[in-house]
């Protein structure tokens, strides 16, 4: 198994609170082993997930949409229904992001150029790999 944290020494190594970690655990994003005296523990791979969770929530996906990612990136499986879930994952995330773009596109015609250019370079390596990575993926 690796090391393994309790509930504390987790949200000390991931900065993520005690009260977001045993959240998590509740609605089964976090699936903590327990110990004869019902300690809570976790491996090294919830600080993988933890970081999944944290990156995907900063592109404002729902969790109940972040677990479902999450457990077919365990599987790890190549069985055709689990990749075409995945599949469908993606293209739900990609549904959310136009929306999100939709949303955020009245605000970014009122911008002047320089403010544009400057949210455009942060955005544009992201949008590069992505479009990379969907052509390998697709193509």
């Amino acid at each position: 198994m690796g090391k393994a944290y309790r509930i504390g020494e987790l949200a000390e190594v991931t900065n993520v609170s005690k009260r977001t970690i045993d959240y998590y655990s509740q609605i089964g994003l976090l699936q903590p082993l327990r110990t004869d005296s019902n300690y809570r523990l976790y491996d090294e791979e919830t600080i993988h997930v933890l970081g999944l969770i944290e990156h995907y929530k900063k592109l404002n996906m729902p969790l109940h949409e972040i677990k479902s990612v999450i457990e077919l990136v365990k599987l790890k499986s190549t069985e055709n229904e689990h990749v075409e879930k995945y599949v469908d994952q993606i293209a739900e995330l990609m549904k959310h992001l136009e929306a999100e773009i939709k949303e955020i596109k009245p605000i970014m015609e009122s911008l002047n150029d320089k403010q544009k250019e400057l949210l455009l370079n942060k955005v544009s390596p992201q949008g590069m790999t992505l479009a990379h990575s969907l052509l390998l993926l697709f193509g």
